[in-house]
């Protein structure tokens, strides 16, 4: 009995064991995978764009602007586009009608004005502005971008009025105090503030040909008296180009007077006042057949041209003061296209405006009124950078 109970307990133990083990082994092969999802609802990513009543708003205001354009406005707010307003609900646009005190459909635009610009040639010209239309003064139109813009009065020539950047152009080699006259442009700039209606300024007026800025000055000032002039190939390209695209320079052989020495109680004149032929003289003419090329044709400046009349009546021509004892008594001038773009002078005429001696004060006045009359012709010519005939006073 004894080895019988034996032998089944150890049947029950074996039979046991093997059992959980294959439970074990069944429970490490089972691998559990979750269902996809089931979408119940589709989405809709896209909805048709209707216009807001700002936007709205905005629209409207674009389209009554004034356009400075060749063209005529649409008188039917239609011709904005179909899908413009196809985009608009039908409360939008019962909004719309009540606000502005009208349908769209009924609304009617004013044909836009178109300004005039005169001169078909291509220059650096200035956007074409009509003052009144704008709402603005000269003064409106000072905010650096602008280097010059002047409104004549076609009933009045001297009732010119705006504003001006006076530049003058530096070089190698140049003695500030031997071939400029220091105090030249702040007095002619003080006597135009003075004496017109134009506003002048010097501050940042020094430049050289290799200045970028150079192409944006309307008017500039080049003077020499025994310097070399080494510029390089880049200034008289530029130089030629600036010119080409309605700039206008004046340039002018000085020759100042000689003080008193020692002894002596009064200022000697210069022999070389008033000639042609001096080193400045010679070197400024090569500079510019090298820049112009073939257009570098110089021709006597008569005395009935716009230059002699623009401001102050100089019916005689130049003022000749300065080229006392000279074989000069005319000045030259370089035309490209039909406009005056360079004045070239032998006269010495800066030494009326910069000058201390005694001697230059006799005829100042009417020097510095040439120096005005130079201004106003290059700022008003057409053509040029500060092309005038763009701006308008109706």
């Amino acid at each position: 009995m004894f080895i019988s109970v034996l032998m089944h307990g150890a049947a029950f133990y074996i039979s046991t064991r093997l059992a959980g083990r294959a439970a074990e082994q069944e429970m490490i092969h089972i691998r559990f995978v979750a269902p996809p999802p089931i979408l119940k609802k589709s989405f809709e990513l896209a909805k048709r764009p209707e216009l807001s009543e700002v936007q709205m708003e905005f629209v409207l205001a674009q389209a009554q602007a004034p356009q400075l354009a060749d063209v005529t406005v649409a008188t039917d707010i239609t011709a904005l586009g179909a899908d413009l307003i196809g985009a608009i609900s039908p409360t939008m646009r019962e909004v719309m009608g009540a606000y502005s005190g009208a349908k769209p459909e009924e609304m009617q635009l004013e044909t836009a004005e178109v300004v005039d610009i005169a001169g078909g040639s291509p220059t650096l010209m200035q956007e074409a502005v009509d003052l009144k239309t704008e709402l603005l003064s000269v003064e409106d139109l000072d905010i650096g971008r602008y280097k010059a813009i002047v409104i004549p009065d076609p009933e009045n020539k001297r009732n010119i009025r705006g504003f001006f950047n006076m530049t003058l152009v530096t070089y190698k080699f140049q003695d500030p105090d031997v071939d400029t006259y220091p105090m030249a442009i702040p007095n002619l700039i003080r006597y135009i503030n003075d004496n017109t209606k134009l506003r002048a300024r010097i501050e940042g007026t020094k430049i050289e040909l290799s200045d970028p800025r150079l192409f944006e000055a309307p008017f500039i000032y080049i003077t020499g008296y025994t310097a070399v002039m080494d510029l390089s190939e880049t200034e008289i390209k530029n130089l030629g180009e600036y010119l080409r695209n309605g700039g206008f320079l004046f340039c002018d052989d000085i020759a100042p007077q000689i003080p008193p020495t020692g002894t002596e109680k009064e200022w000697k004149p210069n022999p070389q006042r008033g000639l042609r032929g001096t080193a400045f003289d010679s070197q400024m003419r090569a500079i510019l057949k090298r820049a112009l090329g073939a257009e570098a044709k110089f021709f006597r400046i008569p005395n009935d041209h716009p230059l002699f009349h623009s401001f102050y009546d100089f019916d005689d021509g130049p003022p000749l003061g300065g080229a006392t004892g000279g074989n000069v008594d005319y000045l030259e001038g370089i035309e490209i296209r039909g406009r005056l773009a360079v004045v070239f002078s032998d006269l010495n005429i800066s030494w009326y405006w910069g000058d201390p001696c005694p001697e230059a004060q006799a005829g100042r006045e009417r020097g510095l009124q040439f120096g005005v009359n130079l201004i106003v012709y290059a700022l008003t010519q057409p053509g040029g950078i500060a092309n005038i005939s763009q701006y308008t006073m109706r």
